[in-house]
């Protein structure tokens, strides 16, 4: 396998996983109990984290609409041989994830202790997430710095073949002869 490859490998991956984790994080539970709500979250001192529990739903669906788009805009660039395309997913992907990162931690200091175990699983989602997205990081980067490096080689521009006729062969027997003269 080669980079260009795991390059749209990780684009398919980067689609399926995010729409997987927004399914998880739009069907979360936050309150328990049918006539009286228990809250799995304390109360919140600062503004932060009460704004990102108020929020968290808008945010996760933002984040994950933005990298959907982002991760559809790479496997265009890897299959069209566009270099843009490719520095825009690696930059997005690291932001993405440290952004779902510290949200994580910022929930995970907030859940009560009863469903701390709820936490940890979270937790462990969002790390295992980090690893595969940011695993293929690296040929992303690779095909990226050789679509920088040399367009021409990797695209179909580069590969078409030179004619060996010239221009000036080709045209009439009277006006190649005066175009060499010329010359």
């Amino acid at each position: 396998m080669n980079a260009r490859m795991v390059s749209f490998l990780m684009g398919i991956f980067s689609v399926l996983n995010t729409i997987q984790f927004l399914i998880f994080d739009l069907n979360q539970t936050t309150h328990i109990g049918f006539e009286e709500k228990y809250s799995i979250f304390l109360a919140q001192s600062t503004a932060l984290a009460s704004w990102v529990l108020s929020y968290r739903q808008v945010v996760s669906c933002c984040l994950s609409v933005t990298t959907i788009l982002v991760s559809c805009f790479l496997l265009y660039c890897v299959h069209r041989n566009v270099y843009t395309g490719l520095p825009v997913y690696a930059v997005w992907i690291v932001t993405h994830e440290l952004l779902c990162l510290s949200a994580v931690m910022l929930l995970y200091t907030a859940v009560r202790e009863q469903f701390r175990a709820l936490a940890h699983l979270h937790l462990v989602f969002q790390i295992t997430r980090m690893a595969l997205h940011l695993s293929g990081l690296p040929f992303v980067v690779k095909h990226g710095y050789s679509l920088y490096r040399n367009p021409q080689v990797l695209g179909k521009v580069g590969r078409r073949r030179r004619s060996s006729v010239s221009t000036v062969d080709s045209l009439p027997a009277g006006l190649g002869v005066l175009c060499r003269k010329l010359n």
